[in-house]
């Protein structure tokens, strides 16, 4: 079993164009997206028509559930791109499920809203190891989230922590970034292995699409991270 791990589309369609081929390339059996492929970007609507059409599931990340119920008054560009029917289905977004892979439970989150703030992957024993614990109080032997926009893998006590990476705003190398689980689906023994994968996109388009939406909240922000992979905020 081969599930692909996506986030953080915001809104930048040529990144998602770029995953949309690579996907075709590796041909996942199932495609899972841990939120907020709404907001930042100038193409909010077709990140979310995409995430909608294409993926096996959508948790809800903190733009997808701020901007579905209009939290911030800067956002009303995003609304009304997205318009009524797309906003109701951005606040009944599940926020977290549970996968099994050879044999190991593994949550799957957003980051916030299921946390009330940022992690990263580098934080204290204190703030990584309640990750392991899914909605249920049942413990769990991977954690895969989002949300920071910034890949990694941790090892801590027997456990494994994965960020998947954002596909439309990467930190670090800004490039089109993902994960991908690789498991059996019903044998406990099968071998278990996670990728970290990055690919390149069109970025110069993706700030032309920015630059061609003067309305977009915060867009010199958006077009720093896009060509700098640092955070302008």
């Amino acid at each position: 079993m081969r599930i692909a791990v996506i986030a953080d589309l915001h809104g930048n369609r040529p990144a998602t164009e770029a995953l949309e081929r690579d996907l075709d390339r590796i041909r996942p059996d199932k495609l899972y997206c841990l939120g907020d492929i709404v907001g930042k970007g100038p193409s909010s609507d077709f990140t979310f028509d995409w995430a909608m059409e294409r993926c096996d599931l959508v948790l809800g990340g903190n733009w997808d559930i701020f901007v579905g119920y209009k939290s911030f008054e800067p956002d009303n560009y995003y609304w009304q791109q997205l318009g009524e029917k797309r906003l109701g289905t951005l606040r009944e977004l599940p926020l977290e499920t549970t996968v099994t892979l050879s044999g190991r439970r593994i949550r799957l989150f957003h980051g916030r809203p299921t946390m009330q703030h940022l992690i990263h992957a580098h934080g204290t024993r204190e703030e990584i190891l309640p990750l392991f614990t899914d909605a249920a109080g049942e413990r769990c032997d991977v954690a895969g989230y989002a949300d920071a926009h910034r890949q990694a893998l941790r090892s801590i006590q027997n456990q494994l922590l994965f960020n998947c990476g954002s596909v439309g705003n990467a930190l670090g190398r800004p490039e089109c970034c993902y994960a991908v689980l690789d498991g059996g689906e019903n044998d406990p023994k099968a071998p278990f292995t996670i990728q970290l994968i990055q690919i390149p996109y069109d970025r110069a388009r993706a700030v032309r699409d920015a630059e061609a939406a003067p309305d977009l909240p915060r867009v010199d922000s958006y077009i720093n991270e896009v060509k700098t992979g640092k955070y302008s905020r």
